[in-house]
């Protein structure tokens, strides 16, 4: 017994030491391969050296990867949201009033209902935006929605078609319309309204609000603010915005520090001018003369739109150019974007400094689904829960035409802001200044200043 327990002795010996031995080979394994693995700066700097992704199409096309930067990857993570699709509810825009209504304003068009003419629509929600009311339609009322707002006293302001004004009083059910004269604003050619966010209503209750000019016969236009003191009913005094001829649409928000902060959805022009080819993504290839080539500019007042900052880049490239500001209760600034390119649908950025820098590398997205670019125009109202409501469109139906309220539809999201989100250790240092030199049309030189995120870099060989 004593030799077979000698025996057992020096085996389970032998064992424990091949166990150790195998441990630290193990370990040591270990070490050599974490050593060996690739570092985080390591793989940006392999994306930004990596060979430009071969794109499909042309610059001067929807490709759905224009300013897409494809050498990254996307960690995802889930929020709950409150997603409605609409009736008759083309390209929705929401206003809350004090009684907690929710009214939405669309529009339909005449092989959608019997009217002579694309008119507005208007529907109403009592249970913060999970369920709507059937549209009420109104065939005197022409032409899409450009900007609804909720005045301090309840009044309901909707811009719609070319050159309409209209004001409600009784929560939308009726409406008493304007039509703005033709001289308004300076210059001639058509009026232009856009489908923007809405006037602004001051401190001292004028409104502000978008009105711009085409010039005929090319893609250019000349943009002014006009003023009501009359709760909408009248308007005029007019103030050139410094976007040169390059903007169409352009949305306002009223901060709470009483500056007005502007996003216009600019032509290429905008970049080529300013020398932006390589700060704004997509921008080296942007075409002159049509929406391939927009791409959103930031711009503001501190004296309610009497004097302007030069328009300067907001991180964002072409073909996001469809994009509306929208301040939280808490200060930060959201830019929600029509996101012409894939994923096609809604995203949203944020500001933490009032709208100087947006974190462009960490997007919301609200909606990834529409088949095709027939998407975006994502305007919001921040609800008295704090949460936000988005009305946009989307290519709903595969297939063509995408033609509204048919296989493009509009519908409303209902969403909660994370708190942490931009996140705070972002730091705005990420982004560098930019300056460059610029001649405006009238031969001033005029000094733009643009922000270069490090995904624009990384977009400058991968993405562009």
């Amino acid at each position: 017994m004593i030799q077979v327990s000698g025996r057992l002795f020096v085996s389970a010996a032998l064992v424990a030491c091949m166990t150790v031995c195998a441990s630290y080979a193990a370990l040591r394994r270990d070490r050599v391969s974490t050593s060996n693995m690739l570092s985080a700066e390591a793989m940006l700097q392999a994306a930004r050296s990596a060979p430009a992704y071969q794109k499909p199409g042309k610059p001067t096309q929807n490709t759905g990867f224009n300013s897409l930067n494809v050498h990254q990857i996307v960690q995802v993570q889930r929020f709950p949201a409150v997603r409605t699709r609409l009736e008759l509810g083309g390209k929705p825009q929401a206003a809350q009033l004090a009684d907690g209504t929710i009214v939405v304003a669309g529009f339909a068009d005449p092989r959608n209902v019997n009217t002579k003419q694309t008119c507005v629509t208007i529907q109403w929600s009592t249970d913060n935006g999970a369920t709507f009311s059937k549209p009420k339609i109104f065939p005197d009322m022409q032409g899409r929605t450009s900007g609804l707002r909720a005045l301090r006293d309840g009044t309901l302001i909707l811009a719609h078609g070319a050159s309409f004004v209209s004001r409600s009083t009784d929560a939308g059910h009726s409406w008493t319309q304007v039509e703005l004269p033709d001289d308004v604003i300076p210059g001639e050619g058509p009026l232009v309204l856009g489908e923007v966010s809405g006037c602004v209503e001051l401190p001292d209750g004028t409104l502000l609000m978008h009105v711009a000019r085409r010039i005929p016969n090319e893609y250019k236009w000349m943009a002014y603010v006009v003023r009501s003191r009359d709760g909408g009913r009248t308007w005029g005094d007019p103030t050139r915005v410094p976007t040169h001829t390059d903007a169409d649409e352009i949305s306002y928000e009223l901060l709470s520090s009483g500056r007005i902060l502007g996003i216009a959805r600019c032509s290429a022009a905008f970049i080529k001018r300013n020398g932006l080819e390589d700060v704004v993504p997509g921008g080296r290839d942007a075409p002159l003369g049509g929406e391939p080539g927009e791409s959103p500019a930031v711009f503001w007042s501190d004296d309610y739109g009497r004097t302007w900052s030069d328009p300067k880049p907001t991180g964002l490239g072409v073909l996001q150019a469809a994009t509306y500001p929208l301040e939280l209760s808490d200060g930060r600034v959201v830019l929600l974007i029509g996101h012409r390119q894939f994923p096609f649908g809604v995203q949203a950025v944020a500001s933490r400094d009032g709208g100087e820098t947006f974190d462009v590398e960490h997007p919301l997205m609200l909606a990834w689904f529409s088949w095709s670019y027939y998407c975006g125009h994502p305007r919001s109202v921040r609800l008295q829960d704090g949460s936000v409501l988005t009305g946009y469109y989307t290519h709903y139906i595969m297939g063509d035409p995408p033609r509204h309220n048919e296989k493009c539809t509009g519908e409303l999201v209902r969403w909660r802001p994370p708190d942490d989100w931009p996140p705070s250790r972002v730091k705005s240092e990420r982004r560098k200044p930019v300056r460059s030199s610029a001649i405006d049309e009238a031969g001033h030189k005029s000094q733009v200043v643009g922000v270069a995120s490090r995904s624009e870099a990384e977009t400058r060989r991968g993405g562009a």
